[in-house]
């Protein structure tokens, strides 16, 4: 009979500390784990051609699942952005993979920023710089 109280009393605490919202009431505060971000694409300082488009290719990685994707394209200088745009996956694991037309974007040097937002508000943010042909 001890032996099965024990065995219970042992899922009890494993199955209750594998789920840490129980113990912290739910709470969705910054836990200090930031989504792992890759950028696959483009690589450092590439060269891409205005009409050829910019391919953006990213991997993102959360324990409490990437809620916010957003991608930025600003000149070196500008303070504006020439380009913008998000989108929200709530997954765990979040493979990125688009061309972005920048017909209208004059030639240069640009800044690719990306940030990723988990559920619980961490944010990673990565950047590549590219060259406008």
């Amino acid at each position: 009979m001890k032996l099965k109280t024990l065995l219970a009393s042992m899922v009890a605490v494993v199955t209750f500390t594998a789920c840490e919202d129980i113990f912290e009431g739910g709470s969705l505060q910054p836990d200090g784990s930031t989504p792992s971000l890759t950028i696959n694409n483009p690589g450092k300082n590439q060269a891409i051609t205005a009409a050829g488009g910019l391919r953006v290719n990213i991997t993102a990685v959360d324990k409490d699942n990437v809620e916010n994707l957003n991608f930025t394209l600003r000149g070196e200088t500008a303070e504006k952005a020439v380009l913008n745009f998000s989108m929200q996956p709530g997954k765990r694991v979040v493979e990125f993979d688009t061309t972005v037309n920048v017909s209208g974007i004059a030639p240069g040097t640009y800044k690719l920023v990306v940030a990723a937002t988990d559920k619980r508000t961490n944010l990673s943010t990565k950047e590549v710089t590219v060259n406008v042909k």
